[in-house]
């Protein structure tokens, strides 16, 4: 299956997703491609195999960058993300080729060096049996999710590196997009995360210039525990909380501690969202 628009001067974003649907949870990749197809995203092509072959390397050379995605047996659940490299030597058989080799061929024969990375999806069986087990189900609309935010995050980038990038990490989708509607026509590149783990993950792939992110997402106090893991990773970007607890969470949260930048009261108010980034960003 294959979908791809015009050509321009946005990034190209290519999604190679391989495995067998007839092997229950092997069918991860091909079905995470369908769903992505189905949405039809400008610049954005996607292709779905039984396996990785020698000719996608041609594919790979046309786009900017590229996300294979497969099943794993043994990845961190729900997925695992991770960058991907040539392979110093190309190694193929009559039925499969790897993702580094096919990275290697469309280096060493197209010219082509995308930006590459892998997304091993969680999976539990891998009988000869059609349709996926509820748990890698379950892990799919996760990686759904989360291709999504990286895809939005990869063009805001294409489109203008001189806007400084907010991301916002909130399971409440509505909230999210109010930060997007204020913040965008206010001249920022705006990324999404809808749990605390994902939002961990798209910072430390983006690196956004500040981060807002709800107190009390899957647990109480999940927004705390992302802001101690992306300053644990190195993050140096400030991050702000964003709460409905009110003058509460002020007395009661160490925001030094933390390394917060400040906190934001819900429903915030748009004048001084943006005063602040404009002031803390420069």
């Amino acid at each position: 299956m294959t979908s791809s628009s015009a050509v321009n001067k946005n990034k190209r974003i290519l999604l190679l997703g391989y495995g067998n649907p007839g092997r229950e949870d092997d069918g991860l990749g091909p079905a995470l491609i369908e769903r992505i197809e189905a949405l039809n995203l400008p610049d954005v092509t996607v292709d779905a195999d039984y396996q990785l072959n020698i000719e996608d390397a041609t594919a790979c050379a046309e786009n900017d960058v590229v996300l294979f995605v497969d099943a794993s047996k043994d990845a961190d659940e729900p997925y695992e993300l991770r960058r991907l490299e040539a392979a110093s030597e190309i190694t193929f058989t009559t039925h499969t080729v790897s993702a580094e080799s096919v990275l290697a061929i469309c280096e060493d024969h197209f010219n082509g060096s995308p930006d590459a990375w892998i997304l091993a999806i969680r999976g539990y069986s891998f009988e000869f049996t059609e349709g996926l087990t509820q748990q890698a189900a379950d892990n799919l609309e996760q990686a759904l999710s989360y291709v999504r935010s990286l895809i939005g995050t990869w063009k805001e980038q294409a489109m203008d590196t001189s806007k400084k990038t907010i991301l916002a990490i909130d399971d409440d989708p509505d909230i999210r997009a109010a930060l997007r509607v204020v913040l965008e026509a206010e001249g920022f590149a705006v990324g999404e995360a809808s749990t605390g783990e994902e939002g961990i993950k798209v910072a430390e792939r983006t690196q956004p210039d500040a981060i807002i992110c709800d107190l009390m997402m899957e647990n109480v106090d999940s927004g705390t525990t992302v802001a101690r893991s992306l300053k644990e990773s190195g993050y140096a970007g400030p991050i702000y909380m964003l709460s409905s607890a009110g003058d509460t969470v002020r007395y009661n949260l160490d925001a030094r501690e933390l390394g917060l930048a400040g906190i934001f009261q819900k429903p915030i108010d748009p004048r001084t969202l943006v005063a602040t980034l404009r002031a803390k960003l420069g």
